[in-house]
């Protein structure tokens, strides 16, 4: 079983098979949100709280360490939501105006609490479903009903079915590593600049998945802060964490990179004395008896396998000499002027994958 248990697969009819954190995840939801709604019901806050269903709804979807985080900012944004509704009704009446007057207000105030950057739609959701019902005591009634189910999920969701987030974080770039070496290699097989099979299509979000790693690595940072049953997984996390900051460098350069092959529909044909074997193995410099290779082709091979090796947390000096190598042949230097500019951003990506290197490999 992988790091993020069995991965869906697809199954007839176009469905597809559930993994084990999806089952957790839903099973996750369905306790808290079932205990949310028992609780409110006891405690007479009213006979169907569908407002304390809903932070389990939306909070739990993600990984559960996130959950104490997200419930403390609804709870910001439903008090802010609530407190505009109520204002705004205490001293004008249900009309067009006043409904502009709260959604100008709502959107004002969600700008002030943002959750990792963005706008919380919380603060103007709460504001508009507040002033929909204008009924003595509902703006408190909603309040209580998030307070039970916002406690519900931070004390209860976490410790439920929890996963290791630096197992699921490290999938994730398993996943990322092995799309980029596989669109690396299809883009080094086009010969002659013939069309590419798959085009662009096939990077679809690729060059996000390392930004949204970063993001993710930096909220499982501050929920790990708070955790009792993850103490432990916080020196892991920092190195994964490296490797994830690598993705992240090294992306914006391969974007461009794979870009400019695309454009010109793959890369120049290698002359016979620079063919390859097996696309298994790196090129050797030396292996055509002094001959320069024609292109960056066998630059783009080894820069792949030093990436490749170092996104896999191994120390990827082997790779990262041999590419030094191929990159500084003369042939290479007397290129075209296409071919000198991927030359640069290879070399661009070889820099970055040496200062990583040097900071976490050298001295060992």
């Amino acid at each position: 079983m992988s790091v993020l248990g069995r991965v869906g697969r697809p199954v007839p009819g176009g469905l597809r098979r559930l993994s084990v954190q999806e089952v957790r995840g839903g099973a996750r939801m369905v306790v808290c949100a079932t205990l949310s709604w028992y609780l409110s019901v006891e405690l007479g806050i009213s006979s169907a709280p569908i407002a304390a269903v809903l932070p389990a709804v939306f909070t739990l979807s993600g990984i559960p360490l996130w959950a104490p985080r997200l419930g403390l900012y609804r709870l910001g944004g439903v008090l802010l939501g609530v407190g505009i509704a109520a204002v705004t009704l205490r001293w004008l009446p249900v009309s067009t105006f006043s409904l502009a007057v709260v959604v100008s207000a709502g959107y004002l105030a969600s700008l002030l609490l943002r959750i990792d950057g963005a706008p919380s739609q919380q603060v103007l959701v709460s504001a508009v479903l507040v002033f929909g019902v204008p009924v003595s005591g509902y703006p408190e009634q909603r309040v209580l009903e998030n307070l039970v189910g916002i406690t519900v999920v931070i004390l209860l969701g976490p410790l439920l079915w929890p996963p290791d987030p630096c197992r699921l974080l490290a999938g994730r770039l398993d996943v990322y590593r092995d799309r980029l070496d596989h669109l690396l290699k299809e883009l080094g097989r086009q010969p002659g600049r013939a069309p590419l099979r798959q085009g662009a299509g096939q990077t679809g979000g690729l060059w996000q998945q390392p930004h949204d790693l970063g993001r993710d690595l930096d909220r499982a940072r501050q929920a790990l802060r708070w955790s009792v049953t993850h103490r432990r997984s916080a020196a892991a996390l920092d190195e994964v964490g490296h490797r994830i900051h690598l993705a992240e460098r090294t992306a914006a350069p391969l974007h461009c990179l794979t870009a400019q092959l695309h454009a010109a529909g793959g890369l120049p044909a290698a002359s016979p004395s620079d063919a390859h074997p097996s696309d298994a193995h790196a090129p050797d410099p030396h292996s055509s008896a002094g001959h320069a290779p024609d292109g960056p082709g066998p630059l783009l091979d080894a820069v792949r396998h030093a990436l490749v090796r170092a996104l896999d947390g191994a120390d990827p000096a082997e790779p990262i000499a041999r590419a030094r190598a191929i990159g500084g042949q003369d042939g290479l230097a007397r290129s075209g002027r296409h071919d000198s500019l991927l030359r640069g951003i290879l070399l661009l990506v070889l820099d970055r994958l040496d200062d990583y290197r040097q900071a976490h490999f050298t001295g060992r």
